[in-house]
């Protein structure tokens, strides 16, 4: 899932972006960082701002990089607070508007989102250019009055307002007027006016408002045909689950524990880290009640799978997408009551290791209300890990951890961290 949050200089797109990625547990890109970054790298070279090609080769020679607080690093070195001296600030536009360092600068963004799988993206033109199919898209305004108040106040010289707000007017000018990537509103993003509202009330509104696309009114929910929200175990489902456990049982050597931490009525998501095409099977084994997988849609081209897959009530993703339809497809089964599991990671793990967490069946657990139960699986990798042709009889362990509130600000936080206890050496 990809937020990008658009406006102007000085309406207060970074706090607000930080503050949105901090509550839904995805990664801040300052993309404005970005550009500055490359600014103090051609002023630190004593090159010309207005030579198109030196800022170019600056751009595409030095690395760009965050720290886990979402600060920019430059060459792997902070770049604060190198980046917002007054000779960037007066610069940053004449190397910006240079169409290759855009370019240069938008690939690595792209490529962040990427390797990412969401992320949180602030600019002057990551709704159009950068990220124009983001899923969620707003833009924010100020008068220059106000965002020249709330910069003289960050860098306590109130006695400079005037003379900031000429600074902010003149560069809304040339973001507006440039020849590349120009500041404009993407037809689909919604405006946000923040002249009367603080940083918190903006990121809660940008909550609220992503949070209500994600999900599926009740009644909604309940008029869908039957067999687009199967929450019971039907014939197939129970079947292929005795199969499934005679062969686990003594083939794997199975384990599990931790069964009276998942709800047995009642909506709850479960969310396990994913090793091995045995992680969905060993999970529908372990929990003593229905479960709904996740899955990718590409395992429905078999026609056999297809078949048992929709007789077991599973919802298919498009991978790598913000693929809304499956967001409101996990919403309407957790509000019927169903238990929904879900991959976080994306995909299996490469080399058995855990890997980042989306963010997007979290937003369907918050609007849908119901708990996160983390779930740890351990030896399926050795099993029947990528770049293994057949499965081998390794012990394989399954785990469910206690339920976490999906409506604490880093809940995908702590079901990561629950699993990653669980899968470290020492507890088990």
């Amino acid at each position: 899932m990809i937020i990008a949050i658009d406006g102007p200089a000085g309406a207060g797109k970074s706090t607000v972006a930080r503050r949105v990625a901090r509550e839904l547990g995805l990664v801040f890109l300052d993309t404005g960082a970005m550009y500055r970054a490359v600014t103090w790298r051609v002023l630190q070279q004593g090159l010309a701002p207005t030579d198109e090609e030196q800022c170019a080769r600056v751009a595409q020679t030095t690395q760009l990089s965050f720290d886990e607080n979402g600060n920019i690093l430059i060459d792997g070195r902070a770049g604060e607070p190198h980046i917002r001296s007054a000779e960037v600030t007066a610069n940053v536009s004449a190397v910006s508007a240079h169409g290759k360092v855009r370019t240069a600068v938008v690939r690595e963004q792209q490529a962040v989102a990427e390797r990412r799988g969401g992320l949180v993206a602030e600019g002057r033109d990551t709704t159009t250019v950068v990220f124009p199919r983001a899923e969620h898209k707003f833009f924010l305004i100020a008068t220059s009055k106000e965002r020249a108040r709330r910069r003289a106040e960050e860098l306590g010289q109130p006695e400079r307002q005037a003379e900031i707000q000429r600074e902010i007017e003149a560069r809304d000018h040339l973001d507006s007027t440039r020849a590349h990537s120009p500041l404009i509103r993407a037809p689909d993003a919604l405006v946000i006016e923040t002249d009367a509202m603080d940083a918190a009330g903006v990121a809660s509104e940008i909550l609220r408002k992503v949070q209500a696309k994600a999900a599926v009114p009740r009644a909604s929910a309940r008029a869908q045909p039957a067999e687009e929200i199967l929450t019971h175990a039907t014939f197939v489902y129970r079947l292929t689950r005795a199969v499934m456990n005679l062969w686990y049982l003594p083939y794997f050597r199975r384990s599990c524990r931790g069964q009276e931490h998942l709800p047995r009525t009642g909506g709850v998501l479960i969310a396990a880290n994913h090793q091995s095409f045995l992680d969905i099977p060993l999970i529908a084994i372990a929990a003593p009640r229905h479960v709904s997988f996740v899955a990718r849609r590409s395992l429905a081209r078999s026609a056999p799978l297809a078949y048992v897959m929709r007789r077991c009530g599973a919802v298919l993703v498009e991978p790598g997408k913000a693929d809304r339809s499956a967001l409101r497809a996990i919403a309407a089964h957790l509000e019927a009551g169903d238990c929904v599991a879900i991959f976080p990671e994306g995909t299996r793990s490469d080399d058995g290791s855990l890997q980042t967490f989306k963010a997007g069946a979290l937003i369907a657990a918050r609007s849908a209300g119901v708990p996160i139960v983390p779930c740890a699986i351990r030896g399926t990798f050795s099993a029947w890990g990528k770049g293994k042709s057949i499965p081998r009889p390794k012990r394989i362990e399954i785990e469910f951890c206690p339920p976490i509130d999906p409506a604490q600000s880093n809940a995908l936080e702590l079901t990561r961290a629950a699993i990653a206890a669980k899968l470290s050496p020492g507890a088990h």
